[in-house]
């Protein structure tokens, strides 16, 4: 079993619930991501299980592309959930934490989940309990962040002797958590995306302002501003600074 992740899964909540109004303008890799994550479904499914839906993207590109199908959409931040309604009001949706969910055995033909699981603080639990969820016939497809993302930051930040205290998984890591967790028919992907970003005070207000940013120590006085003076040094590309993501997709089917 992997062992369980220390995150602060109120404070992550709270920041989504501030960041809720603001995050569909912030949240441009996380739309690209469940653009992909979408054209990788290969079946018709019926019944769909959106994990993690913020404010309803993804759940919208699903309902979009497969109108019959049922769709319950789930995320711990209420203010997401309500935004999400509005966006996709033929869909069900359930607000609580994805890792709390019963477990509805062989109900779903798809089982989607975008900019999630790395919030998970006892994956595997959760998947083997997921996975029970899935139809014969059912697909798994979902999309993270790999270790690479943010190197940039890390690297400055462990300079100062501080670190962003999240843990980010590599896709062989995702594979072997699905595998244990009796999921089987694994396909795992990652590639890096680069970005740029007026310079590294704007970088962090974008992460900041779509609730993505995690801390759990306080720096000390002077650590930050002497990160991002670093970062804009050493990463500038001349039109402003670089800032990369590693995009991580897992896909499986029963």
């Amino acid at each position: 079993m992997a062992p369980v992740l220390t995150l602060d899964k109120e404070a992550i909540r709270r920041r989504f619930e501030r960041a809720a109004a603001a995050y569909d303008i912030f949240s441009v890799v996380q739309r690209g991501m469940a653009e992909r994550l979408v054209e990788r479904i290969e079946r018709e499914p019926s019944s769909i299980l959106d994990l993690g839906c913020g404010t309803g993207y993804l759940t919208e590109l699903l309902a979009k592309r497969f109108p019959l199908a049922q769709i319950v959409a789930v995320d711990f931040a209420p203010a997401m959930i309500e935004l999400a309604r509005k966006r996709v009001p033929n869909a069900r949706f359930l607000a609580c934490d994805i890792e709390e969910l019963e477990p509805e055995p062989a109900r779903y033909d798809l089982i989607v989940s975008n900019a999630t699981v790395q919030w998970l603080t006892e994956p595997e639990r959760t998947f083997a309990r997921l996975a029970g969820s899935l139809s014969a016939r059912g697909e798994l497809h979902l999309a993270t962040f790999g270790p690479r993302t943010f190197w940039e930051l890390d690297q400055v930040l462990a300079e100062l002797g501080c670190e962003r205290g999240l843990d980010l998984p590599p896709a062989q890591k995702w594979e072997t958590l699905l595998a244990g967790a009796g999921i089987s028919r694994i396909r795992a992907h990652s590639c890096e995306e680069r970005f740029s970003y007026p310079d590294c005070a704007a970088f962090l207000r974008s992460v900041k302002s779509s609730g993505a940013g995690y801390t759990p120590h306080l720096l000390a006085p002077g650590t930050l501003a002497e990160g991002m003076r670093r970062y804009d040094k050493r990463f500038s590309n001349g039109a402003g600074v670089t800032v990369t993501y590693e995009i991580v997709t897992i896909s499986a089917e029963c």
